[in-house]
């Protein structure tokens, strides 16, 4: 069994022209950052299509997409314990929940999703996908989470980010 911690964590950019930094709830697997996990996996694949685009590109170097998203700005403790998805990203297949968006903000455009599978006493995370590309999230595994741990983490995170936004 993986351990989770969801924490409020500051994006990155400005809010809206207001210099404010926007936050949004952050995901820990055994003490990782969720998008470092997410971007390991997906460097063979970014790699490969880098090396593949380098004459679409010349000059300029090619951007390694791997592990280019954000942490969703709007987010629901419905959303993420398996309930219907308050947004689905272009692309996603019945039953994807949206975890990662693109660092522009717009789900659409390049998103992480993954099938959350909710039990008495565990949640569970699997299936992981990227929207706009077919790369291989295998490494990533099945991430089982004890269900007390995790509501009372998620709860506690999204109660703290309402505070900071009230």
């Amino acid at each position: 069994m993986h351990s989770i911690e969801f924490r409020v964590a500051p994006q990155s950019g400005g809010g809206q022209g207001r210099g404010e930094t926007p936050s949004a709830v952050e995901f820990l697997v055994d003490g990782i950052p969720f998008l470092e996990l997410v971007r390991r996996a997906e460097l063979p694949d970014a790699f490969a299509e880098q090396q593949e685009r380098a004459a679409e590109f010349a000059p300029d170097p090619v951007p390694l997409l791997a592990g280019a998203y954000a942490y969703p700005a709007l987010l629901s403790a419905r959303n993420l314990l398996g309930g219907e998805p308050d947004r689905v990203p272009h692309g996603a297949e019945r039953g994807e929940t949206l975890l990662l968006s693109c660092t522009c903000g717009i789900d659409d455009c390049w998103a992480l999703t993954a099938h959350i599978t909710v039990t008495d006493t565990t949640v569970t995370w699997s299936g992981f996908r990227n929207n706009s590309r077919d790369w291989n999230h295998d490494s990533l595994g099945i991430l089982a989470f004890s269900r007390p741990q995790y509501e009372q983490s998620l709860r506690a995170a999204l109660d703290a980010l309402s505070a900071l936004r009230s």
